[in-house]
């Protein structure tokens, strides 16, 4: 009995086809919350420029009209 469980933990140590699939979830989950970070990043920052200009094109407009 005692030399099946050494051979089953022996072989248990050895068998690491798991961990390859964690590593995988852990790497995807990585690259997408850096990746929703970024765009959270660029929307917040962007909304700013994207008023300023549509302000600018308003007043211009308004001068072009008159």
């Amino acid at each position: 009995m005692k030399n099946f469980l050494k051979t089953q933990l022996a072989r248990f140590k050895k068998d690491d086809s798991g961990a390859v699939s964690v590593e995988w979830v852990v790497l995807t989950a990585s690259v997408i919350g850096i990746g929703i970070g970024a765009i959270t990043l660029v929307a917040d920052s962007s909304e700013g420029v994207a008023s300023a200009s549509n302000e600018q094109l308003a007043g211009a407009m308004t001068d072009a009209a008159s």
